[in-house]
C-alpha cells in the first residue's frame, strides 16, 4: 500500500504541485511585502493547494467513484459514455476560451497571465481525469518507459507545473526593484 501510494507518477505529481504552490506562495508574500495587491496570486495559491492536496489525497478519483455508484445504483452506469463526452467537449472549449481571454485580458503582464492558463489548464486536466472518459484514460495513464515508468499524465502535471512556475518567475522579474 504505502510503496503504491509513492509511485513515480504520485512522486512527479506531488513534486510538481508543490512546487507551483510554493511558486505562487512566494510571489503574493512578495506582493503583500511590497504592499501590492496579491489578490490575483493568492487565488493561483488556493488553487495549487487545492490540487495538491489532491494529489496527496486523490479526491478526483473519490469524486469520480461517488458518480460511478451513483450511476450504477441508478442502473445507468452504461450510459454514461455520451453524457461524459459532452462533458469533456464544454470543458475543452471552455478551458481554450478562458485561455484566450485571460491571455487577451493581462497582455501587459504576461507572466502572470502565462501562470493563469497554466493553473487553469491544471484544473482543467484534474476535471478530466474525473469525467474519466475511457479513450482519454487510455492516453494519459499510458506508462512511459515500461511497467515501473510516470503515466503521461504525470508529464504533462511537470509540464503544467513548470508553466506556472515560469509565469510566475517572469512576473516576479518584470516588476522586480
Amino acid at each position: 500500500m504505502i510503496l503504491e501510494w509513492f509511485s513515480v507518477t504520485r512522486t512527479l505529481g506531488l513534486t510538481s504541485f508543490c512546487l507551483s504552490f510554493a511558486g505562487s506562495s512566494l510571489r503574493w508574500r512578495k506582493c503583500r511585502k511590497d504592499g501590492v495587491s496579491g489578490r490575483f496570486f493568492s487565488v493561483l495559491c488556493v488553487v495549487q493547494m487545492f490540487l495538491l492536496l489532491d494529489m496527496a489525497f486523490d479526491w478526483r478519483w473519490k469524486l469520480h467513484e461517488f458518480w460511478m455508484r451513483a450511476a450504477m445504483t441508478s442502473g445507468v452506469y452504461e450510459q454514461r459514455r455520451g453524457p461524459q463526452l459532452v462533458a469533456l467537449g464544454v470543458l475543452w472549449v471552455s478551458l481554450a476560451s478562458t485561455s484566450v481571454a485571460i491571455l487577451n485580458r493581462m497582455r501587459r503582464r504576461i507572466g502572470a497571465a502565462v501562470a493563469a492558463v497554466g493553473t487553469l489548464l491544471s484544473t482543467g486536466l484534474w476535471a478530466c481525469e474525473a469525467i474519466s472518459y475511457h479513450a482519454v484514460d487510455a492516453v494519459l495513464y499510458q506508462t512511459v518507459g515500461g511497467v515501473a515508468g510516470p503515466m503521461n499524465v504525470s508529464l504533462i502535471w511537470c509540464a503544467l507545473a513548470a508553466i506556472t512556475c515560469i509565469g510566475l518567475w517572469t512576473d516576479s522579474r518584470r516588476f522586480a526593484p
